[in-house]
């Protein structure tokens, strides 16, 4: 009996152990997308052995029972390629990578340039831009690349230099800076745009409103655009991909802006020859040119010609067009090379990424062009189980600009003396040898002075082309430092480091050659009466250069949280602080009597005043042109992020950001801004109750908050600066701003509704936003008392107000062998001053240039504002406006009586409705793509008349002139007043700034069409490369429809040509 008992107690103590051998081993882990590193939520993950298995939660997240004997995992994901694993020995979590599929359609994915965040769990207002997007467009520089594909951002054609290049949504700010911030990998871009290579971009996001914007606090008012460049990816064989391309562009079209004929400037000339217009010029004691027509006429008249000679050497004169040989000699079609090769690899622990680019574009204008070089490296390290990743790259750009042509410049040159270009000037002779014309003094004058050893005075424009020497080089580099380290599977921190600098170097010799120098040497010359010369300014070249350098350095700490608690919640969340300094260093300095074979340079009296040869009785000091300047920016910020997903349809987020500058502190409580946002998200499809068939995928968001902008140009303190040249020759300071302890940022509220949806069996798809914007606390002029040394005061002093609409709608028409897809974008904005204190006189406004502002409560930033037209008086064809509500031609009574709110507002001066309409049509390995884009809702003043100026015989730039009325019934015609007797300055100025001017800019065009074929190593395995593709790109190919009826194109009407069409040849591809 007890050997049985002994026997049972024996058997019963195996049981434990034999149970515990039949249980499974639980396996867990998660899954993540090879290339983004992001966890992939609804992956499968089963025993190859078996048909079952489980999903992976919003964190990527899995539990797996592994019954004993089975080996083999299997993991697959919709869009990547399934990977096979064996069943690890241990019970340690696993982290399994997915490459997507070769035909994929990539996940969304939207970087902030903190973190980044699937599209599906953002409540903000984010495009996300994707490589082959960005790749449509065949350009040197990346920020060209997002017109037409990004809505909401608006490219302000056709401005003057100064002005914004491009605005998201409007603007927010008066004086301070209008600009996108541009964030590249992760910080702040402060150098020039044009050196980061397009080919080195992988996507692009530009963040809209303030739950998108605001972790970027105090820059982030106008919006973000976040540039992310190619890196390598892990478990990836090596990959070169190249990209060759050449564009070319059309000759300008020179005619484009109407000038004063040849015959019509002579028959002025002649006429005013007959009042004697000429006389005081040349009984003038300086000298002043005159035009050969008015010489051929003096000559005629001191009968040193015949009058039958002298009408020939007109007629000969008025049937040659200036603009032939600009045309000629001048400008050229534009040549543009592109080149680029990237190289890719990783294994499980390591990646890299090694990019070289090479630009080369010839411009339009003879002898002017852009050189760039790029090359761009990264290594990433993924160590201790892949809980460390260290991350370096580095970024080195350097590019030089030829700008020694002027161009049509030179038709606008105008001298002290008052004489500009005239239409039948010719710049060279049959043969093509450079002509001198005239241009500052008469010939008879410089005729003298040669006799007299002075240095030739004539001036030849093709020869100051051809002996130009206008360069400009810059080098610019960075150093990216990152280590993260996964404190716990949902904790992670990371250091960040970045060092960057740019050097830009501008240098323009002038040498004897340069009628710049010859000018300034002869008016410095003195003669001693007994034909002997001093020299003030030493015989000899001229040479100015100038230095800008600029560091700077960014340092962030940064904790990451993401968690997922069961099925139903899910946390992820950021918080951090950065640091950042930027100083910039620049001067510029000029030498005299510059020999460049022995780089020698020559002292000059920079205090003494001397005579001018030209101008007898008139003293000057040689011109100083030495400068220097030092500022250094220092930024702390803290921030934080968070999003709470419940249930995998709710998602509440919220950031807050202070940002602390050394520009402001005079109170503590202002030395940093506050700004935050809040968001929320309901993807109403995933409820039980919904049961839309037709429409399977809807969002819903909302979010609130504010961001800011900063103004550098002043501070808290007072400030100065100091100058030299005054006539006593000592160092003086000059006031900029007056102390301001109220001083504080800009702060921009914005309010965002935003629908998001997919329908009709994934063949419609788009986004719907409409938003509000605040602008408070904004830089602003109010009058101040002129007791204090000031006349006006410049604080926080505006707020402004805005709102728009977005609209992208993306579908699939044809799907099949033969596809064909669309994308619609629709953007409405308007924005308005609310506040502002200061006015200026009505005049002001009237005349305002394209690129100012002059804000006006009540009305948009930029705005056309015009004197009341009242048609030209049928009987002598003067111009009628309106005063005291009866038609008048007392035009200085008009323009005395006018007050701001009197003017006529036309409209905004930018487009209110704007967008693009995409076609792609897909067969096989053929593509093509066409893009249509809009713009409404906004005006333009086209150039009117200034019979000042034709009176005066400077009337070149008066192309109107032909259009003027003659005779009564030419009313009917056209609205270019008549010819008036004498100069009427106020005239002028009513008529040019009346309502008369002003046009409708809407337009409609065809941007650009893109044709391209690929080949592809799947269908053929003997091609030595994985795909191959040929393209064709033409751009800026012409307006469809115009609301005005002028020549002019509305986006361009002032320029002096629009961009011309242009078309690219490439090849693109990988191995």
């Amino acid at each position: 009996m007890k050997p049985l008992i002994r026997t049972y107690l024996f058997l019963l103590c195996l049981v434990p152990a034999i149970v515990a051998q039949a249980q499974d081993n639980p396996v867990t882990g998660t899954v993540r997308s090879a290339e983004t590193r992001l966890p992939l939520h609804g992956a499968t993950v089963h025993l190859k052995e078996s048909s079952g298995g489980v999903l992976t939660d919003s964190l990527g997240r899995f539990r797996l029972a592994v019954p004993k004997g089975q080996s083999v995992l299997t993991i697959s994901f919709i869009g990547f390629r399934s990977r096979e694993i064996p069943v690890p020995l241990n019970a340690e979590p696993i982290e399994v990578f997915l490459e997507p599929a070769a035909e994929a359609i990539p996940e969304v994915v939207v970087s902030t340039g903190y973190q980044q965040v699937p599209a599906e769990r953002a409540t903000g207002s984010f495009v996300q831009l994707d490589n082959k997007l960005l790749n449509r467009r065949i350009s040197t520089g990346i920020l060209d690349r997002l017109e037409d594909v990004t809505p909401g951002l608006l490219f302000n054609k056709g401005k003057s230099a100064g002005a914004n290049l491009i605005s998201i949504r409007g603007q927010n700010t008066i004086y301070g800076n209008a600009n996108p911030l541009v964030v590249l990998d992760n910080f702040p871009f402060d150098g020039d745009i044009n050196d980061i290579n397009p080919n080195d971009v992988e996507s692009i996001s530009v963040l809209k409103d303030a739950a998108a914007a605001s972790i970027w606090g105090s820059r982030a008012g106008n919006g973000v655009i976040v540039i992310t460049t190619k890196k390598g990816k892990y478990n990836q064989a090596l990959k070169i991909g190249f990209n060759a391309a050449a564009t070319v562009g059309e000759k300008p079209d020179l005619f484009y802006q109407p000038r004063m004929s040849s015959a019509d400037f002579a028959a002025m000339e002649k006429q005013l020859f007959a009042a004697g217009f000429y006389e005081q010029a040349e009984n003038g004691y300086n000298n002043p040119a005159i035009t050969p027509v008015a010489e051929i006429l003096i000559a005629g008249r001191d009968g040193q010609i015949s009058a039958l000679e002298a009408d020939r050497q007109i007629r000969e004169l008025t049937t040659h067009d200036v603009r032939d040989d600009f045309n000629q000699y001048f400008y050229r079609k534009s040549i543009s090379q592109q080149y680029a090769l990237n190289l890719t690899r990783g294994t499980d622990i390591q990646r890299f990424n090694l990019s070289a680019g090479y630009d080369h574009n010839c411009d339009n204008l003879v002898r002017n062009g852009y050189e760039r070089y790029t090359f761009n490296a990264g290594q990433t390290l993924a160590l201790l189980k892949k809980k460390l990743e260290i991350s370096t790259a580095f970024y080195y750009t350097q590019s030089k600009t030829v700008l020694d042509n002027p161009g049509t410049g030179l038709i606008g040159l105008n001298s002290g003396n008052g004489a500009s270009l005239y239409p039948y000037a010719r710049l060279a002779d049959a043969s093509g040898n450079p002509l001198a014309i005239t241009h500052d003094y008469r010939e008879s004058f410089i005729a003298g002075a040669r006799q007299q050893g002075l240095l030739d005075w004539s001036y030849s424009p093709l020869e100051e082309m051809r002996t130009g020497d206008n360069r400009n080089t810059a080098a610019d580099y960075r150093i990216n430092i990152a280590l993260s380290y996964k404190i716990r599977p949902y904790l992670t921190a990371a250091v960040l480091y970045q060092y960057g600098r740019s050097i830009t170097d501008k240098r323009q010799l002038q040498s004897l050659a340069s009628y710049y120098t010859r000018n300034l040497i002869n008016n410095f010359t003195q003669a001693d009466g007994s034909g002997g010369l001093t020299y003030a300014i030493p015989v000899g070249g001229i040479f100015d250069v100038g230095n800008i350098s600029a560091t700077t350095e960014d340092f962030r700490a940064q904790l990451s949280f993401n968690r997922q608690w069961g099925e139903k919640h899910s946390l992820t969340a950021i918080g951090g602080y950065e640091l950042r300094q930027f100083h910039t260093l620049s001067g510029s300095n000029r030498s005299y009597g510059y020999d460049d074979t022995h780089a020698t340079a020559l002292p000059v009296d920079y205090t003494g005043y001397y005579p001018q040869y030209a101008i007898p009785g008139y003293l000057s000091t040689v011109p100083y042109d030495n400068s220097f300047a030092d500022l250094t920016d220092r930024n702390l910020s803290y921030y934080a992020n968070a999003a709470y997903t419940f249930l995998d349809r709710y998602t509440v987020s919220g950031s807050g950001r202070l940002d602390r500058s050394n520009l402001f502190g005079v109170k503590a409580n202002q030395q940093g801004v506050p700004l935050y946002s809040a968001g929320l998200s309901w993807n109403i499809s995933k409820e039980a109750f919904y049961q839309v068939g037709w429409l399977p995928s809807l969002k819903l968001r909302l979010t609130y908050g504010y961001n800011g902008n900063v103004n550098k140009s002043i501070s808290a303190y007072t400030t100065a600066q100091y100058l030299t040249g005054n006539p006593i020759n000592t160092t003086y300071a000059e006031v900029i701003n007056p102390p301001n302890p109220e001083l504080r940022w800009e702060r921009v509220r914005v309010i965002n509704a935003g629908i998001d949806f997919v329908g009709l069996g994934n063949r419609l798809s788009g986004t719907i936003e409409a938003y509000f914007k605040r602008g408070l606390d904004l830089i602003g002029d109010i009058p101040y008392a002129p007791s204090a040394g000031i006349t006006t005061f410049r604080g926080n002093t505006a707020n402004t107000r805005g709102h728009g609409i977005d609209i992208t709608l993306n579908s699939r028409n044809l799907t099949g062998a033969f596809q064909w897809q669309s994308s619609l974008l629709l953007s409405y904005v308007t924005d308005k001053v609310i506040d502002y204190a200061l006015k200026q006189d009505a005049g002001s406004y009237s005349s305002l240039a394209d690129n100012e502002v002059f804000p006006l409560a009540g009305r948009p930033f930029y705005a056309v504002y015009s004197y009341r037209f009242a048609g030209l008086d049928p009987q002598t064809g003067d111009p009628r406006g309106d005063l005291n509500g009866q038609p008048s031609k007392d035009y200085s009574g008009i323009l005395a009586a006018a007050r701001p709110d009197s003017l006529l507002y036309n409209g905004p001066a930018r487009p209110v409705v704007f967008g693009a309409f995409r076609n792609t049509f897909t067969y096989k390995n053929f593509s093509l793509s066409a893009n249509i884009s809009y713009r409404f809702g906004y005006y333009f003043r086209q150039r009117g008349i200034y019979y000042a100026s034709v009176l005066n015989s400077t009337g070149y730039y008066e192309g109107r002139y032909a259009e003027r009325w003659q005779q009564p019934g030419d009313e009917h015609h056209t609205t270019v007043p008549s010819l008036p007797a004498s100069i009427d300055n106020a005239r002028d100025s009513f008529y040019n700034y009346s309502s008369a001017t002003v046009e409708k800019a809407g337009n409609i065009r065809l941007q650009d069409i893109s044709l391209a074929y690929e080949f592809k190593r799947s269908a053929n395995r003997g091609l030595p490369f994985s795909r191959l593709q040929v393209y064709l790109y033409a751009n800026n190919i012409g307006i469809i429809w115009k609301a005005t009826k002028t020549r002019f194109d509305p986006d361009y009407p002032s320029a002096d040509y629009p961009p011309v069409r242009t078309v690219a040849l490439g090849l693109r591809g990988d191995f």
